[in-house]
């Protein structure tokens, strides 16, 4: 009996002595267990989240640099054309057009042939008119493309016989502004009703 009471204390006397260490252990392998199940997954989550985050980023960045490479390249293409050139391609192909300008273009290449202007209308896509309900705007113009604009010009010229109006549609032809003849007609009164149509970058 003495002996059986000996081993007991003696067992007591262990738990006493490592209970507080065995409180320790338990509590990091419920903290670990923990981590396992609750916050390792959400851990997992957002670190894949992240990657996905950075290759995204950089696949964008490769593709500005692609970007920045040709915007790179065209700058130097453009930089060894002849300015007289480029002048050129302004003038036949503008920004944008000055109405009176034009006007004045148009008229001096008439009368050059010695012919008189009567009457002219010059109309810009981005005019606008009253729709036929008298409510709403609409513009004048179809448009062609979002780039390209376009003008059209209608014009009256008298004192034109037919030999006059082919020596007319040459000049226009030649003239260093793109105009597209859209319409002529030649009446018997020596008049001539002409529709051109010429573009510019918007």
């Amino acid at each position: 009996m003495n002996s059986a009471l000996a081993k007991q204390n003696k067992i007591n006397t262990l738990l006493n002595r490592y209970f507080n260490l065995g409180v320790i252990v338990l509590a990091l392998f419920l903290l670990l267990l923990s981590y396992l199940l609750l916050l390792r997954p959400k851990v997992d989550e957002v670190v894949l989240s992240a990657q996905e985050t950075i290759t995204s980023q950089q696949r964008l960045l490769s593709a500005e640099k692609t970007r920045l490479n040709r915007l790179e390249e065209a700058v130097s293409a453009y930089s060894q054309i002849n300015p007289i050139d480029i002048e050129r391609i302004n003038s036949i192909l503008p920004n944008d057009y000055d109405k009176e300008a034009l006007f004045g273009e148009v008229e001096e290449i008439i009368t050059n042939q010695g012919f008189i202007l009567t009457s002219v209308n010059i109309k810009k896509d981005t005019d606008r008119e009253l729709a036929s309900n008298g409510e709403e705007e609409e513009e004048i113009l179809p448009k062609i493309s979002e780039n390209l604009g376009v003008i059209s010009l209608s014009l009256e010229i008298s004192t034109v016989d037919y030999a006059g109006l082919k020596n007319l549609l040459i000049s226009l032809e030649k003239n260093l502004k793109f105009l597209e003849v859209a319409n002529v007609s030649l009446s018997d009164g020596n008049t001539v009703s002409l529709n051109l149509v010429t573009y510019y970058y918007k």
